[in-house]
């Protein structure tokens, strides 16, 4: 608990630190979450260390993390794999670190972290041996996790043991082709967690998460292109200068993408410090003004902006994901 207190500390300390460079413009948005992805590394690898594995354990990173461009709002999506035969024991480490890093309570959370994205999801152990995430990923894991795992890295814990599941897994999804049924089932995927995913009172005209032409439409894109080309690259931005240098989008392509993108997670992460969690523009003004001053503009330049960076993207969204025009 000594130590859960103590790492609790040590992030909100730095995290004041990325805030204030962010806010005083000392640091750009590749930066901030550059910045935020090293604080979460480290404080994973703290926690880890404290729980103590008895046997070869560490933490694969997917999503923002995975991609070292986290956000304020941000979850730690992670997964487990341990090396031997002690099950009972990685899944105790397992455990263990959800509750270290996610706190008993709000007040002791020190990172919201996700571990669904691991094999069978929330239906399967925390923890998996190496053997084990080969067989899944080999045979079982469906288009829409080969999706999730192009984002894969080891995060803490055991490095070499980390870099054998991550080359386990690119290797998988290499031997993968994507097929005409599985764009089609993430395309239905798509559409489905935009509906599902919405939060009540959210605005969906000026959603920067889940609007059409926002971060999901330009994730879910830029994704699908490299699962199709055989692309592989971590981070959005590299992703999209991969696609372009191998000739699967035009540069005026990309740049729109890489615009709505950067626009979103900017003021998605601005939002988060200057009204609070959200994924949509607010709409009340005491909140909208403010978040539009922070960031040098007018509440009405501030919706104008995200409708012109959006509705261009979208249009590049609809030829190349949905494959229409």
């Amino acid at each position: 608990e000594d130590r859960q207190r103590a790492l609790h500390r040590w992030k909100q300390r730095h995290l004041f630190g990325v805030a204030a460079r962010d806010v005083l413009g000392e640091a750009d948005l590749v930066q901030v979450g550059r910045d935020l992805t090293d604080l979460a590394d480290a404080s994973l690898e703290a926690a880890l260390r404290s729980v103590a594995p008895v046997v070869p354990f560490a933490v694969v990173a997917f999503g923002r993390l995975g991609g070292a461009e986290l956000g304020y709002a941000s979850d730690l999506d992670i997964a487990f794999v341990h090396d031997g035969d002690d099950a009972d024991e990685a899944e105790r480490v397992a455990t263990a670190l959800l509750r270290f890093v996610g706190g008993a309570t709000p007040a002791e959370r020190i990172w919201a972290v996700d571990a669904d994205l691991r094999p069978e999801g929330r239906s399967g152990p925390l923890a998996r041996s190496l053997a084990s995430w080969a067989a899944y990923v080999g045979r079982w894991a469906s288009a829409w996790e080969r999706q999730a795992h192009l984002r894969i890295r080891t995060v803490a814990g055991d490095t070499d043991l980390g870099a054998r599941l991550v080359a386990l897994v690119h290797e998988a999804i290499r031997a993968a082709p994507l097929l005409p049924d599985d764009e089609l089932e993430l395309r239905r995927l798509k559409v489905r967690m935009d509906q599902e995913r919405m939060a009540p009172g959210e605005d969906p005209a000026f959603h920067l998460k889940l609007g059409p032409g926002s971060l999901s439409d330009v994730e879910f894109t830029v994704h699908l292109l490299q699962r199709r080309h055989g692309v592989e690259a971590s981070s959005t931005r590299a992703a999209l200068e991969a696609l372009v240098g191998a000739g699967h989008l035009t540069t005026e392509e990309a740049a729109v993408l890489a615009e709505s993108h950067r626009f979103c997670e900017g003021v998605r992460n601005r939002a988060f410090l200057v009204v609070g969690p959200g994924d949509a523009l607010p709409t009340r003004p005491e909140q909208v003004l403010p978040l539009a001053r922070s960031l040098g503009c007018t509440a009405t330049e501030l919706r104008e902006e995200y409708r012109r960076v959006t509705r261009r993207a979208r249009r590049v969204v609809e030829r190349r994901f949905y494959g229409q025009g």
